[in-house]
């Protein structure tokens, strides 16, 4: 009760009291103790049964009613008045006892409710039985914008809003009928136009025979609760709408992470689990909200190893390892990560890497029992990058080298070669590239600039994806075996020397001998048949072509290799300067290819060859002549110098020659038929040609030319003619 109305009932002269509807006194003023007295009763008792008795039926039938009571002297008319709503009724009393006074009295209490009315923040308004305005307060004609004076006489229906007035008419034929009406809202117009909501509870009005006289309705301006309401209703609304996509957008998150194939959980700050895709369920069961110590481990306090809140502290993703329950090792992923609604959590991914932590631990005990195997082997074992770098030496290595492990990884391998290894290994990457596999005999200098010879075994290293790593390589020292194998090689060549210079002795022997023998009949008169002395001198000649190709050899720096070369150089002078014919100028033209080398069983018929043609030349191609030209030519047949013919084997490969001798002198007749000839020397050629596979070509116009063509076959940078030796 409002404290001003509460003091001003207080302080009325007249009795006024509230009583529950079963007769207990609820409240009473100074002015009802005459009265309390009179009825034997006070404050929290009932009534007495005569009054008891009015009050029920003023409730029941919710209409007012008077009754005179007299205490002592003094007469009182009580009208009791119901409040069904509030289940009691309010007594109000006066003091009958002088008529006049009794009526000033009453003036008076209507000017204290009027006042009471009038200071009342909700608006009073009374209209007829035809909702004829006939009272409106000050309060509730402000409240629609107009002054009481515009109100008063007019319909209560002109200011009711259009969308209330159905259910207004509903309501006043309940009134009519004097059925009170609960507490409603209604919409009304303002005198502007705007609308006013207003809370209202109305009372019907009846007079002392029960029939409907009227209404008395008290309004609350609620304009601004229903507008708020309204704004609360809209931001629910959103509010709501923003839960739901958060709920969507949230679950279709989890969808997706439902599909990883790694172990995903989201843990609030305070460690609860507030997702576990299917993987981390499959695995450790549903969270059921628990915290991830209590669903992880079982715990009931967080883990003191725990580092997944590191995120939420620096904001940084981090790794780690922690050893699960069920004794699997994982590597933990934290992430920070900011929920749908803006709240920050730690996203965790678990990856299960137990069965890779085993598969290290085997692979670190294989790696550490092979390196000891590496470390003790006898061989030098080194490993050489794709960029020939070298990355891996064990201790033998060391020790082969002379140098440390760290002064040997990361440098060049040609930094370690020898001039000639250099050539041969880029030679083999030349014709193998990388695709290495196979051994060789490698020249290294050690660190104090000493030979080392190591028999090497290389394999090409590649990755899964084919990609060249670089080579492994297994080293056996065989420097002692080459310093044997170089003193025997000496020793072969010393021995191969003294051979030449013997048979080179023993042949110019019997040239001298011969020439003893041809000198015996030189100035002998009596001897008419020459032949036997130009048959000493041919074979003089012969032994000596054969003499001079030892001499080559022995002047050379390869034993079994003749430069060919040379040798016909030597050998064309030597016959210039034995055949001297008479005054003539014969003059020899030479062609020659340089640094030919041809082997004994090719070069000692091939020099035999050219001694008979040049000598041939010499001695018949120019008779009363005083000048004339023989020409050797000797080149690798073909364009460009050489025609060279691979082998089906890859060890040998073929080479044709074409030797010409020629001169222009008288020639040979055109009906001569060289294999008929009964000449020895030429009978001689032929015969050599044959034993070198090869093809005589005779050309008898503007003098005579010799052509030959043969073939040589190599072996292992040895040539080797297809004919077998020289028959003696």
């Amino acid at each position: 009760m409002n404290t001003k109305i509460e003091k001003l009932l207080a302080n009325n002269p007249n009795p006024m009291l509230s009583v529950y509807k079963d007769g207990t006194v609820l409240y009473s003023n100074e002015s009802s103790e005459p009265l309390l007295q009179e009825w034997g009763t006070k404050i929290g008792e009932n009534l007495p049964s005569s009054i008891e008795d009015l009050v029920l039926k003023t409730i029941s039938r919710n209409s007012p009613e008077t009754k005179d009571v007299r205490v002592g002297k003094r007469v009182y008319r009580i009208n009791i008045h119901p409040l069904p709503e509030e289940e009691c009724i309010n007594i109000y009393g006066f003091d009958i006892s002088n008529h006049a006074s009794l009526e000033e009295k009453l003036l008076e209490c209507e000017r204290k409710y009027r006042s009471i009315i009038e200071t009342t923040n909700e608006g009073i308004w009374i209209t007829d039985t035809e909702e004829v305005t006939t009272f409106v307060t000050q309060k509730m004609a402000e409240m629609l914008g107009y002054t009481t004076e515009e109100m008063i006489g007019k319909s209560a229906f002109d200011f009711v809003d259009k969308d209330d007035m159905e259910s207004s008419f509903v309501r006043i034929k309940s009134q009519q009928e004097g059925i009170k009406e609960k507490e409603h809202e209604m919409k009304f117009c303002r005198k502007d136009g705007s609308i006013v909501w207003s809370l209202v509870s109305s009372t019907p009005l009846l007079d002392a025979e029960g029939k409907h006289t009227g209404n008395m309705s008290m309004y609350s301006d609620i304009t601004q609760c229903k507008k708020a309401e309204k704004e609360l209703k809209r931001t629910n609304e959103e509010l709501e709408k923003w839960n739901q996509e958060t709920i969507n957008e949230r679950q279709r998150l989890y969808n997706v992470l439902d599909t990883l194939p790694a172990m995903i959980i989201l843990l609030t700050s305070d460690y609860h689990v507030a997702f576990a895709n299917r993987r981390f369920r499959k695995r450790f069961g549903d969270p059921g909200g628990r915290h991830c110590y209590e669903y992880y481990f079982g715990f009931t306090r967080p883990c003191e190893f725990c580092e997944s809140h590191k995120v939420l502290e620096t904001g940084q993703p981090h790794q780690w390892e922690v050893s699960g329950p069920d004794g699997s090792v994982y590597d933990a992923y934290n992430l920070p990560f900011t929920d749908v609604d803006g709240s920050p959590m730690i996203l965790e991914m678990d990856i299960d890497v137990t069965e890779q932590k085993k598969a290290e631990e085997r692979l670190q005990e294989s790696e550490e029992r092979y390196r000891n195997i590496v470390e003790t082997a006898n061989e030098g074992i080194s490993i050489i990058d794709a960029e020939e770098r070298i990355t891996f030496v064990n201790k033998q290595i060391e020790d082969m080298f002379g140098y440390s492990s760290e002064e040997l990884i990361g440098r060049s391998m040609w930094d370690f070669l020898s001039d000639e290894s250099k050539a041969v290994i880029k030679h083999v990457f030349s014709k193998k590239g990388k695709n290495i596999n196979g051994s060789l005999e490698i020249k290294f200098i050690r660190k104090d600039g000493c030979p080392l010879w190591t028999h090497t075994n290389s394999k090409s290293i590649f990755d899964k994806d084919g990609k060249f790593l670089g080579t492994l390589n297994l080293h056996t020292d065989i420097t002692k075996r080459k310093e044997v194998e170089e003193a025997l090689r000496n020793f072969e060549i010393a021995r191969k020397k003294e051979i030449h210079h013997r048979i080179k002795n023993n042949l110019q022997v019997i040239s001298s001998l011969l020439d003893l023998q041809a000198e015996k009949f030189r100035n002998r008169k009596i001897i008419n048949e020459s032949e036997v002395l130009e048959a000493f001198r041919e074979s003089q000649d012969r032994v000596k072509s054969m003499a001079l190709i030892h001499e080559e050899l022995y002047k050379g720096e390869e034993l079994d290799k003749l430069n060919f070369s040379l040798y016909i150089k030597e050998l064309a002078d030597a016959l210039f300067v034995t055949y001297k014919i008479g005054n003539a100028d014969v003059s020899l033209n030479m062609d020659l290819e340089e640094n030919i080398l041809l082997d004994m069983d090719t070069a000692i018929p091939l020099g035999i060859i050219v001694n008979e043609l040049v000598s041939n030349s010499l001695k018949y191609a120019f008779p009363d002549r005083e000048n004339g030209e023989i020409q050797i030519k000797f080149h690798k047949n073909g364009e460009n110098g050489s025609i060279i013919e691979e082998s089906k084997n890859e060890e040998y490969k073929s080479t044709s020659f074409i030797l010409t001798i020629s001169d222009n002198g008288v020639g040979i007749s055109e009906d001569l038929n060289i294999k008929e000839l009964d000449s020895l020397g030429l009978q001689l050629v032929t015969f050599l040609v044959d034993q070198l596979d090869g093809e005589l070509e005779l050309k008898k116009s503007n003098g005579t030319e010799f052509i030959i063509r043969f073939t040589v076959v190599e072996k292992n940078n040895h040539a080797s003619a297809s004919a077998p030796h020289l028959i003696k």
